[in-house]
């Protein structure tokens, strides 16, 4: 068990596209049952390519093999959050939703600084149809709290806080907020899916609907996602963001990577490194832009620019996360409104082909109605987004997706008016 400090930080906030935006840290005390995994943490890029030969070994389920048991994990943790606000002063019933970005990814997946924001799903949920929005760094990634990789930072902590976040939204308490909201739906992506699925079955009463995009139950094709991204030490991938080098030791290393490598490293921008993060041991990215490519797009289908800035801002996963994946119920037992969408091309839950089902169902998203068995026929979707990858909102055609997801809700009587 971890307990961390609590540190308050102040609250920014912004303006654009007609939204406002309240940028805050916010500490959370919660407390998960985890599992207890005896391995040793590995310390070289060499030892994280035997850990994930042995998460991706068939024939066994190695995961089973290195829990020693189960413990409950106590802590105060501090999330980054944003949460937004649409430009409309007559919203009498509105709603809000929570989104929670993916594996590879921080808050900043839902809004794109990519051409202009033209990729932002905010910009489509809050501007054009005028929802609250609650966007935030999982819990160990990016800005939020850090935590010890293996038995700390894994999924149902992470639920627990979106759980914390969530209750402050429905009872009025969440920082420089002035508002109860009754409506709360909870949008995912990826392993954010996951938490997402998770969360409507360990407390159905926090959401009033749920959207789960690239992701599906099918989990036959995860080890493909888990091997293809050739992941590596996040401290000796991308140091200047995730080790700890200071002073000379930056000048060092910008002579040396002087000109990107966009295959190899991201560009060294030394007018806009941030306080490094100080990763240690544990955490993990995915190797260089090719295995981004490989992991979340589909060829032709995206602006060649915005795999630099896949690369440029990627996120580690830890090894508690991908031990705990999989961790999911079968049968959820959430009776609510639920949308599965994916990329067709989605490799980890779909094997780059979502349509091929074998005749079974008309798409693997479509099956996962079968773990819903508490939800009506009615209310449950599934839609597939052509010519599109695991990263949804990286490719072209993004925002169409992002307006299927808005009327499907909208379906359910949970627009925003």
């Amino acid at each position: 068990m971890r307990y961390s400090s609590a540190i308050a930080v102040a609250i920014f906030a912004t303006s654009a596209l007609g939204k406002t935006c309240i940028n805050q840290t916010i500490p959370v005390h919660i407390s998960a049952r985890q599992a207890v995994f005896d391995i040793a943490i590995p310390q070289t890029n060499a030892e994280v390519t035997d850990f994930i030969l042995n998460v991706t070994q068939q024939g066994r389920n190695w995961t089973d093999l290195i829990v020693t048991g189960y413990d409950t994990t106590v802590g105060t943790y501090n999330i980054s959050t944003q949460f937004c606000m649409p430009d409309c002063s007559n919203i009498t019933n509105p709603t809000v939703q929570v989104l929670t970005h993916g594996v590879g990814f921080d808050k900043t997946y839902w809004d794109l600084s990519f051409n202009n924001y033209s990729y932002s799903y905010l910009n489509v949920a809050a501007d054009d149809y005028k929802y609250f929005t609650l966007s935030f760094d999982r819990l160990g990634i990016a800005n939020s709290s850090h935590g010890e990789p293996l038995n700390e930072i894994q999924a149902y902590l992470e639920v627990e806080a979106t759980a914390a976040l969530t209750r402050m939204l429905r009872n009025g308490s969440f920082p420089g907020v002035n508002q109860k909201f009754s409506k709360v739906v909870h949008v995912g992506h990826s392993f954010g899916s996951a938490q997402t699925y998770s969360l409507a079955n360990l407390y159905p009463e926090l959401t009033d609907g749920i959207v789960l995009t690239g992701f599906t139950t099918d989990s036959s094709f995860l080890g493909l996602f888990i091997a293809g991204g050739n992941f590596q030490q996040a401290n000796k991938n991308q140091p200047l963001r995730f080790g700890d080098i200071t002073g000379a030791q930056v000048d060092m290393f910008a002579s040396m990577y002087a000109e990107a490598l966009l295959g190899y490293i991201a560009p060294v921008d030394l007018t806009s490194v941030p306080e490094p993060q100080r990763l240690p041991n544990g955490y993990m990215v995915s190797s260089n832009a090719e295995a981004n490519k490989y992991l979340f797009l589909k060829p032709q289908y995206y602006d060649p620019a915005i795999l630099a800035l896949a690369e440029k801002t990627k996120q580690p996963v830890t090894l508690g996360e991908l031990l705990t994946v999989g961790s999911i119920v079968p049968n959820n037992s959430y009776t609510g409104p639920v949308l599965a969408i994916s990329g067709d091309s989605d490799l980890p839950f779909c094997g780059s082909d979502c349509l091929a089902t074998g005749g079974a169902a008309a798409s693997i998203p479509a099956r996962v109605k079968t773990n819903f068995p508490m939800v009506s026929e009615a209310d449950f979707a599934s839609y597939i987004q052509p010519n599109t990858g695991h990263g949804l909102n990286f490719h072209y055609n993004a925002t169409a997706g992002y307006q299927v997801i808005q009327e499907f809700l909208a379906s359910k009587g949970l627009a925003s008016s």
